[in-house]
């Protein structure tokens, strides 16, 4: 089946980036036999989907090392491993920041110092302004929050319903808190009995979650023995189907 250019360049670099995770080539023969069958728009479709290539690994036998993960990142042209400055702990005779050697480095976003005067010392009385990436509300929106020296103060006195509610659907939960506002507008009341509680609905858990599994860190912030979400929610869907 002919295909364009930029479809063969795309597939030659998938077959590369397998090939150097597993020397067998058993994953780039994989997809060698389901792109053979696609003319360029069904692979663009294809590329479109969730978490559209996965590796199939085999233990013993086809089980990438950590060199092997470098070496495929290099063929993507995606940098692993940073040098860092760190003059608050290293420095040379002359005042000089001394550079590290190469280490995994992770990105965090964080506020500037400045916002907590101006921004944090309110309350927020609209939530429409928000970013679904770290929950946090965004813009005139923006107001005081729950710090971790709250927390471990509920925490000792006891409070741990209110600690639930306001880490959960008061907070970034998006879907609790959606059947919590509906609740309220049908019956007047809501109970935390009337919402359910999912550790997948936090958007900033997800978002770290993201950040860990691009950097090859498993963690069990929301993966199941080594399982994405993803993978456990279609897995439980189809124990969900044949039990019925």
């Amino acid at each position: 089946m002919a295909l364009s250019k930029k479809t063969q360049e795309v597939q030659a670099l998938i077959y590369k980036v397998f090939d150097t995770l597993d020397p067998t080539g058993t994953n780039s023969e994989y997809y060698r036999g389901i792109f053979d069958k696609m003319d360029d728009k069904e692979f663009y479709k294809f590329c479109q989907r969730d978490l559209c290539f996965r590796f199939h690994s085999r233990p013993f036998e086809i089980s990438p090392d950590i060199p092997k993960c470098e070496a495929a990142l290099d063929v993507l042209g995606v940098p692993l491993l940073e040098k860092v400055a760190m003059p608050y702990l290293y420095k040379d005779q002359k005042g000089n920041p001394v550079w590290s050697k190469p280490a995994m480095v992770i990105y965090v976003h964080i506020k500037k110092m400045k916002q907590f005067l101006v921004k944090k010392n309110n309350l927020a009385t609209s939530i429409d302004s928000r970013d679904m990436k770290t929950g946090l509300l965004l813009g005139h929106d923006k107001g005081g929050k729950s710090s971790d020296r709250q927390m471990e103060a509920m925490t000792v006195v006891g409070l741990d319903a209110t600690m639930k509610e306001i880490s959960t659907w008061r907070a970034d939960f998006m879907d609790a808190k959606s059947v919590g506002y509906q609740t309220i507008l049908t019956t007047g009341t809501v109970s935390d009995k009337d919402i359910p509680i999912s550790s997948y609905d936090s958007a900033s858990k997800n978002m770290l979650n993201a950040y860990m599994v691009c950097s090859f860190i498993n963690t069990n912030v929301l993966n199941v023995d080594y399982m994405l979400p993803k993978t456990l929610k279609a897995r439980q869907q189809r124990v969900a189907r044949e039990t019925e």
